[in-house]
């Protein structure tokens, strides 16, 4: 129950996360709110430990890098949008704000996430 209960927590924050990241360039119906913000690191942190406690130790360190490698992709899709932005590329209809969060919570957790190791020692 654990693990199911924390894989969709964690989904539903990576969701959070790219609601974020669409929302500045009007793509989709979404408008994130001061919930959203809160949920997107709140919600993945509780997912991932939730899956991790609930996963045999073997399986960590990919429940880990999984939910890292989301995390940066996020983190590079709201820097590739802040460049189209930036660059006039592509005119957002509402600030870019969201980006630079996502930017700092995707890197410094998908970093973190990737970094984990399996902890056994022998």
């Amino acid at each position: 129950m654990m693990l199911v209960t924390g894989a969709i927590f964690l989904v539903l924050g990576l969701a959070s996360g790219a609601i974020l990241v669409a929302a500045p360039f009007g793509i989709g119906p979404a408008q994130p709110g001061p919930i959203t913000w809160v949920l997107f690191p709140a919600l993945t942190i509780v997912g991932w430990l939730m899956v991790v406690f609930a996963a045999r130790n073997s399986a960590v360190p990919l429940i880990s890098r999984t939910a890292g490698a989301a995390l940066i992709a996020l983190a590079v899709a709201a820097v590739v949008g802040l460049f189209l932005a930036g660059n006039a590329l592509v005119q957002p209809t509402a600030t870019t704000l969201p980006l630079w969060y996502v930017v700092a919570v995707g890197f410094v957790f998908g970093i973190g996430g990737i970094a984990i190791r399996r902890g056994d020692t022998g």
